[in-house]
């Protein structure tokens, strides 16, 4: 908790310990310099035997950044405050970038609504993975009645299957308990005519 508050503290007064680091680091170095010369040595040959000894400057200085605050936080702000800089400075493609973005993630949201609500949204009935619908398959395409279901399809072979079933069928399935827990049926009715709050508007009925 304590390096916490002290990373936090460094955040918050960041100039003046950027200051203090400058200053000490000045004060080592010329320390060095200072016995150096006291050697005997030149002064051009104490400073440069001196800061070869203290090492890169720079990079002393964000190691010492890394011990004390949060490098990449810090790097986050700086990235930011850059982008900032570089929008304002080119408004026309922030612009086209921000509505690029808002078309993308608007794209995005609809597609993700839609597949949400066809694939990862469960069924709203008790184990929704053990559902499934009943169908049959034949080598020709012929049925009596009218077929209002979306279900019924010719595949490659030009062999049918089909998801409708006699009345009867559906009963001796619906009591016959020894497959399926329950079974229920459903049929198309076409479009419809429907009224909502004094909204009239054709919709598929099933």
């Amino acid at each position: 908790m304590r390096s916490f508050f002290r990373k936090l503290g460094w955040l918050r007064s960041r100039r003046t310990k950027e200051a203090e680091l400058q200053e000490e680091i000045e004060f080592h170095l010329e320390e060095d310099i200072d016995q150096r010369r006291a050697s005997g040595l030149s002064d051009e040959e104490a400073q440069r035997l001196a800061r070869r000894e203290f090492g890169n400057v720079a990079l002393v200085k964000e190691d010492t950044r890394a011990a004390w605050t949060w490098t990449v936080l810090e790097q986050g702000v700086q990235d930011i405050r850059y982008a900032l800089r570089a929008m304002t400075a080119n408004k026309a493609f922030t612009m086209l970038a921000i509505v690029s973005l808002a078309l993308g993630i608007g794209a995005n949201t609809a597609i993700f609504s839609l597949m949400e609500a066809i694939l990862l949204r469960p069924l709203p009935v008790s184990n929704p993975e053990s559902l499934v619908i009943l169908a049959w398959h034949s080598h020709l395409r012929h049925f009596s009645g009218t077929n209002y279901h979306n279900n019924s399809y010719t595949d490659s072979n030009g062999e049918f299957t089909g998801g409708f079933f006699p009345y009867p069928a559906f009963e001796l399935l619906k009591h016959d308990d020894s497959v399926f827990t329950s079974v229920f049926g459903y049929q198309g009715a076409g479009r419809v005519n429907l009224a909502v709050e004094g909204q009239a508007d054709q919709v598929d009925a099933e």
